[in-house]
């Protein structure tokens, strides 16, 4: 009689999915339990081999659970959030996953977290009997998830370990000695990845290592042309259990019989090894989209460098660098460093002796004298040496900020002339006092560059000081080019501590100043005092027409102010952007320490009613409404002019449209406001409003002549520049929106003509979009020796496209002695410079890359760069090692920051770098990135642009960089100070932030369709009722399609901000306003979020909310308290989160719900969040294999916000217009500057 039918129970009705796949759990169980029973027999049956060839063995490594490890999630009760497990690829059933800084020991279930150390083993090791369960631990990734978002933000969080329970390890291809190894669970397959550090040496010396001999005397024995195999005799041994292991695989059987394996093998041919039972993943056929194919590790080329970049690199990269081109003959360093210290030595001797007489010269005394006073002097006798102006010398070292005195005492290891002396610079003698002013220069060690500044590179200051005359110790020997003599330094940089700017010395200023009068010839004290004087007012005369005595005008901060113009003033609620202002007079009162102007106040129309159909809106952001209401304020509040005409001054739009565009500080006037004060504005508009006319409207004649006399000169600037024939690099381009904007900011200056991009959709889409720019879609590391062999004519294969392998790339860029490029910019690659940094891994070559752009620069030598980076690259340590889960030592202290800058000044640049803030310049979205600047000495070094958009984030943007030197013996320099090269004050910009509204706004609304209707609560169903009613479509989010959404360029109405208007200025025919499609279930929970501001998962109904909750209690996500934002609704009043690469209402960046709409956003939203690329940003399309909108977020989420770099751009030509002018008023091509960057 069959057994009565089981009934299912609660749990099964309540969660049938999970039933299934505890069902499923039991079938693998079983499944795997024959396996082991195989594996056992195999063991035995192997012990006489493992007694002939017995491994070394092990040292003994043990592995300490942190404090931290029962809150690791264990495999059982793991559900990967909704996105990985959509993603996640399959093998025979199962999930394949990564698990990096992993560790493998055996212990039992008791023991596991009571014991506090377990003995690591190799996963293929045999287990003993006190300790019968194999673990694993490490953190668990998606198989083909390449960490393109870590670092992306600033605020990365300790990512969770998984405990993975009963392990074994799947066959390994010996076919590729480069092959993963994969260990499988019942759950799952791993591929182990990076181990962690303890676990490093067993991983690589005892498992990798004979298994790599193994697959190298395969390969020999299959080639008939081999007749000795490689290797000693004992790494031959160690590989046979391995060899034998894979002639048990068909693919090999048939090497058995090649007198190689024969002679190795002897008796033991037909002996039976132990082999993994266990399938492994095919990985080949899994790589399925070569956009993350060709990011993963073992894709990645070994980094190729310059000769120069190996020199200064080497000691801090663990990869073996492949160089390109000759290298430089080696230095005798053990001698230059024995030179210098016999140096230190002699004026440390010097520095013991007790304080020299001072005299001064008799015949130079009053009448004689070079200076106009009787007690200032040229020169000087201290002791028996002669001293005299412009001479460098040694002072020794003094206490200074938090740093003590150096001491006399000699360390003959570690001491360094700069480690016990100043360096100064002659400017004057006081015999009264018997002082000496000098100008102090500093040695590279005490500034960012650390232990990597070049021995003998000075940089002056910008400080200067007074000192008793006998604190000299003695003349040192400086000059302005670099030489080899070891007691001799060169100084070609000033270094301003303001912003950590080095800059060229501006050798007509010092030529100027070395004839002047003491106290007056002092070049520091000249920059002192004029940095001053910008803080003090000053009455000014600016009409030609007017009396002697008539001031017109006022200087204050280095801008005029003037009757009859607008101006910004500070804001002093900081809740929004500057107020506007008319200026109707100067009031000077005697009794007043400050003069007052008094203004009539200025609105921008955005702050009224009602405008959204007004004609005369063409810029709504640069629209102002003049009123009547009247404020006096000191004329401290100024912040800067403005210019502003009236409408009717201009033809036609298009006349408009460049005044706009020429600076963010143009703007336009049509109505005045009869308003008396805020309270009236709204009963007078628009009924009210007056049109202005040009004819009545003053305008001061005075500023706008200089901005117009600049216009004529900019035009044949232009002209200049267009005709000549230049190269600009996109390296690690993207899309190419770096560049572009770039190019936007200088007004088409300077575009972009070669872009390098290793994805092919990203190098697609730069294409499309761009048809005339040459791209190649390869690894820069390849493209680097292509063009470098290229052009020293060496026989070289030109490189295929990775989009098709088949199609060759460009001819190669010229460079060399041939280069043309004026300029590189460079996104790097962020992964490796995570906040996280503690998880960074020694052989990620993506690390490397910032090697790879620096030789580049060094091939081809622009006359402009400029990098990008997460704000983590400024802790991005060399040479760090991990020595445990959660710590990491040693390596250099903010290397990878000061070996960039060493390198570039070593290749003769001027560089500056800092902090911005994406929604400071425009963008509707909060992402803070590190940019560095570098111009080739002899051009003006571009600023950093300060903001022009009021954003509401606070962050001060700060850079802490260390001074001084630190102690030999640690890693870590505690002198550390702020520097501040942008200031985010609030009430200070030009412009109000842009909002998510303001950015897309205009797009049309689209819901998800409900994919279960009737399981809707009332209120919800009532919802989708009133938005059918409104005309809003229902679309469904169907998984077997590519997409979910509208790709016709229909809007919802006419553009409303200037962004829109911006975004618009191209028409377009695909839109590509579609999101992804997602599971069923998500997309239920999606359309169930309330339509509020700040709405997530907590409100949803509590259904889903308590099923989502208790399926993912223990991931991830669950073990953090299931942090805010999951299933996240958007503001439209706000702005975006950072846009990351990965997408989804439950990934790291899961604030992604549309503020209005039952769906998250789509691709032209995010692309909007991006600024995605500049003027007729609709137009830009994206390529994606099979429309993939994965593959779209990662180009959008990896790009350069556009508004940024059109701001860097707008810099790039004020420093290039610069250079312009100066050559124009020296009118010849001898002067210092190359107008056109061509190789000094």
């Amino acid at each position: 009689m069959a057994p009565p039918p089981r009934r299912p129970t609660a749990f099964e009705v309540s969660f049938p999915d999970d039933f299934l796949v505890e069902q499923e759990l039991e079938r693998k169980e079983a499944e795997l339990s024959r396996k082991r029973k195989l594996e056992a027999e195999s063991l035995a049956e192997s012990s006489k081999l493992e007694d002939a060839f017995r491994r070394p063995e092990l040292p003994a490594r043990f592995f300490t659970l942190p404090p931290s490890a029962n809150k690791w999630v264990v495999e059982a009760n793991f559900r990967p959030p909704d996105e990985d497990a959509e993603s996640e690829v399959k093998h025979n059933g199962k999930p394949v996953r990564v698990l990096t800084n992993f560790c493998i020991f055996d212990a039992t279930e008791a023991n596991l977290l009571a014991k506090a150390q377990h003995q690591l083993v190799l996963p293929d090791a045999v287990k003993q009997a006190d300790a019968p369960t194999r673990f694993a631990v490490g953190i668990y990734s998606l198989f083909e998830d390449v960490d393109e978002d870590v670092g992306q933000d600033d605020h990365d969080q300790d990512p969770g370990f998984i405990t993975l329970h009963d392990i074994s390890l799947c066959a390994v291809d010996y076919a590729d000695a480069n092959a993963p190894i994969f260990i499988e669970t019942k759950l799952a397959y791993y591929e182990l990845r990076d181990p962690l550090t303890q676990y490093g040496d067993l991983w690589a010396n005892y498992f990798m290592a004979p298994r790599r001999m193994a697959c190298s005397l395969l390969a020999q024995a299959a080639d008939p042309r081999s007749t000795v195999l490689r290797g000693t005799h004992q790494e031959q041994q160690t590989a046979i259990p391995y060899i034998l292991e894979a002639l048990e695989d068909v693919a090999f059987a048939h090497l058995k019989q090649t007198p190689l394996l024969r002679q190795l093998l002897g008796g033991h041919m037909n002996d039976r090894v132990f082999r993994p039972r266990g399938s492994r993943p095919q990985t080949r056929s899994m790589v399925g989209n070569p956009d993350i194919a060709l990011l993963r590790p073992e894709n990645q080329l070994q980094t190729h460098v310059t000769p120069l970049i190996l020199k200064l690199a080497r000691p801090y990269f663990t990869e073996q660098l492949h160089v390109i081109g000759a290298r430089a003959p080696p230095e005798d360093t053990k001698a230059q460093a024995a030179a210098a210290r016999n140096v230190l030595k002699e004026f440390m001797e010097i520095a013991r002796n007790p304080p020299p007489s001072i005299s001064y010269p008799v015949t130079q005394e009053r009448s004689h004298s070079r200076f106009g006073t009787s007690h200032m002097f040229s020169e000087a006798r201290i002791g028996n040496i002669h001293y005299r102006v412009g001479e460098f010398v040694l002072v020794r070292r003094g206490p200074w900020r938090e740093m003590p005195a150096a001491t006399l005492e000699l360390d003959p290891v570690n001491d360094t002339l700069p480690r016990k002396f100043w360096f100064g610079r002659i400017v004057h003698f006081n015999s009264r006092d018997n002082f000496v002013h000098l100008r102090w220069l500093t040695h590279g060690s005490e500034l960012l560059l650390g232990d990597m500044a070049h021995p003998q590179e000075l940089y002056y200051t910008l400080l200067c000081e007074d000192l008793p005359a006998s604190s000299i110790v003695a003349k040192i020997d400086v000059s302005n080019t670099p030489h080899t003599k070891p007691n001799s330094y060169f100084a070609r940089r000033v270094y301003d501590s303001r912003d950590a700017s080095f800059t060229d010395i501006d050798h007509e200023l010092e030529e100027m100043f070395q004839n002047r009068q003491a106290p007056h010839g002092c070049v520091d004290c000249h920059f002192y005092e004029k940095r001053e004087a910008t803080e003090q007012w000053k009455l000014i005369r600016d009409d030609p027409n007017s009396a002697a005595d008539v001031k017109n005008g006022i200087l204050y901060r280095g801008f005029k102010y003037h009757t009859h113009e607008f101006l910004l003033f500070r804001n002093e609620a900081a809740n929004g952007p500057a107020h506007i202002g008319y200026i109707k007079s100067i009031l000077v009162n005697p009794r007043q320490l400050t003069p007052q102007l008094e203004l009539c106040l200025v609105l921008r129309i955005s702050e009224l009613k009602e405008i959204r159909n007004d004609p005369n809106n063409f810029d709504p952001e640069r629209h102002l409404v003049l009123t009547d209401e009247r404020r006096k304020i000191p004329v401290t509040q100024a912040i800067r002019p403005i210019h502003v005409y009236a409408l009717s001054f201009f033809r036609n739009a298009d006349e408009l449209e460049r005044w706009t565009r020429y600076s963010p500080y143009n703007f336009y006037v049509h109505y005045r406001l009869p308003s008396q004060n805020s309270d009236s504005r709204s009963t007078l508009w628009p009924d009210s409003r007056q049109t202005i006319s040009p004819d009545t409207f003053y305008v001061c004649e005075f500023c706008p002549s200089d901005m117009f006399q600049l216009q004529q000169a900019e035009e044949k600037f232009d002209q200049d520049e267009a005709s000549e024939d230049v190269d600009c690099l996109d390296l690690f381009g993207g899309t190419g929106a770096f560049s572009w904007g770039i190019s936007e900011g200088t007004r088409g200056w300077l575009k972009p003509t070669h872009l390098v991009e290793i994805t092919p959709s990203a190098a697609r889409t730069a294409q499309k979009n761009s048809p005339n720019l040459s791209v190649y879609c390869q690894d820069a590391n390849k493209i680097l020796e292509y063009c470098i062999k290229s052009s020293e004519y060496h026989t070289i294969t030109t490189p295929a496209q990775n989009w098709d392998n088949k199609t060759p790339v460009p001819p190669p860029m010229r460079g060399g002695k041939n280069t043309k490029m004026r300029a590189i910019f460079a996104g790097l690659p962020c992964q490796s410079h995570s906040g996280l940094n503690m998880f960074r891994k020694a052989e990620d070559k993506k690390g490397n890359l910032i090697l790879t752009t620096l030789s580049y620069i060094d091939f081809f030598r622009p006359t402009y760069v400029f990098l990008e980076n997460v704000p983590g690259f400024l802790r991005f340590n060399l040479g760090a090692r991990q020595t445990s889960i959660h710590t990491v030592e040693g390596g250099e202290d903010m290397g990878g920051l000061a070996l960039t800058y060493r390198a570039l000044l070593e290749m003769d640049y001027q560089v500056r770098c800092g902090l911005l803030q994406a929604g400071s310049y425009g963008a509707a979205q909060n992402r803070i990135r590190f940019f560095l600047v570098a111009a080739k000495s002899g051009h003006t070094l571009p600023k950093l642009p300060q903001p022009t958009h009021d954003f509401p984030v606070i962050n001060q943007l700060s850079i802490k960089l260390p001074y001084g030197h630190k102690p030999p013996d640690v890693t870590v320099n505690k002198f550390k100070e702020f520097v501040f090269p942008i200031n985010t004050a609030r009430g200070r910009a030009a412009h109000a932030a842009v909002t998510i509204e303001d950015a897309i706004g205009d797009l049309r609304e689209f819901d998800w369709k409900h994919p279960n209707p009737r399981k809707a609560s009332q209120e919800l169903r009532r919802t989708l009722e009133v938005r059918k009613n409104l005309g809003v479509l229902a679309i469904k989010c169907d998984r077997g399609k590519a997409f979910c959404g509208l790709e016709e360029a229909e809007y919802k109405h006419m553009p409303r901000t200037s962004f829109q208007k911006w975004a618009r200025a191209r028409p377009t025919q695909n839109l590509q306003h579609f999101t992804r499609c997602l599971l069923p279930r998500t997309v239920e929970r999606v359309i169930a979020v309330p339509l509020k501001s700040g709405a997530d998962y907590r409100d949803l109904p509590s259904d889903l909310r308590d099923e989502y909750q208790s399926s993912h209690a223990l991931s991830f996500v669950g073990r953090n308290m299931f942090r805010g934002n999951l299933y996240g609704r958007l503001n439209g009043s706000g702005y975006f989160p950072t846009t990351v690469t990965n997408i989804h209402p439950t990934a790291k960046q899961s604030k992604v719900l549309h503020p209005n709409c039952l769906r998250m956003v789509s691709v032209r939203e995010l692309a909007r969040s991006q600024g995605f690329p500049g003027k007729s940003a609709d137009w830009f399309v994206f390529e994606a294999k099979n429309n993939n909108i994965i593959t779209m977020h990662r180009q959008i989420g990896n790009a350069v916000p556009f508004p940024v770099s059109r701001a860097l751009g707008r810099e790039l030509r004020s420093a290039r217009l610069k250079d312009y002018k100066k050559l124009q008023r020296e009118d010849s091509s001898d002067g210092p500057v190359d107008p056109h960057g061509s190789m000094c």
